[in-house]
């Protein structure tokens, strides 16, 4: 259930240019092919989904491109970007250096916020899931692309492993959101769905799953190979995500007994 969809910096990771809960992968997502809907309302999901009509936009943002996949809805590009704001996106301690040569501000926002319309907040990934991404990049339509640790070529940006550590640890130490709403949106919401719990960069949907089902899926992880976005998802430890959070994102979601 994290993200990263885009990622730390054009910036590093979706560490999330959003990917998953603060993490999923970055394979491309089947071919769209539903209806477009509003932000509000949403479209009509594809032919391989299991609803008739999905929820949920990004700030208003039309939900083109959406397919029925995996029991739920595939949004693309910028409607699949989670974006925090107010006190669901407390400021911290200063960011570190990296965070701004690094161009992660640009994309991302000044605490990781995400930025409207270019970047998914990336606060609070999973660490070596925020490596990969960082190192790897996503493909289009996404902006992240691969960070090296050096570079001779000045058109080419580089973030050096200290610089990256001292990032990935000032994201990950920033508050959290205090309202399972807001919990899901940090750690969920650029793979499973920017506003509901019923699809997002991933055509998962996680609204009503059994509690136990969440709790192994987070705790676990599930995957090895983080470039297969949909088949990929990074474990959260109890320090990362506590138990008290997790309840409080399980019944934002509706998770059943």
């Amino acid at each position: 259930m994290k993200k990263l969809t885009h990622g730390l910096g054009v910036v590093a990771i979706g560490i999330i240019s959003a990917a998953a809960f603060s993490g999923c992968s970055s394979t491309p997502s089947p071919t769209p092919v539903a209806t477009a809907g509003t932000g509000t309302t949403g479209g009509s999901v594809g032919t391989g989904g299991t609803g008739a009509v999905a929820m949920g936009g990004s700030s208003g943002a039309s939900t083109a491109g959406m397919t029925g996949v995996g029991g739920g809805i595939q949004l693309t590009g910028v409607p699949a970007y989670t974006e925090l704001s107010g006190p669901d996106a407390p400021a911290g301690a200063a960011a570190p250096s990296g965070w701004t040569t690094g161009t992660c501000s640009s994309c991302h926002g000044m605490n990781g916020e995400g930025q409207p319309q270019i970047g998914p907040e990336i606060r609070h990934v999973p660490h070596d899931y925020a490596v990969w991404v960082v190192r790897h990049g996503r493909p289009a339509p996404s902006l992240m692309v691969a960070f090296p640790q050096t570079s001779a070529d000045p058109a080419v940006s580089a973030i050096s492993d200290a610089d990256l550590e001292a990032v990935i640890t000032w994201l990950d130490g920033l508050p959290k959101p205090t309202t399972g709403q807001g919990l899901y949106k940090d750690f969920c919401g650029n793979c499973h769905g920017p506003v509901n719990p019923t699809g997002g960069a991933v055509p998962i949907s996680i609204q009503g799953k059994p509690s136990s089902d969440i709790d192994t899926k987070v705790r676990m992880g599930f995957g090895t190979d983080e470039s297969m976005r949909n088949l990929y998802m990074p474990p959260e430890t109890m320090t990362s995500l506590t138990d008290p959070e997790l309840l409080l994102i399980k019944q934002f979601v509706m998770a059943t007994p």
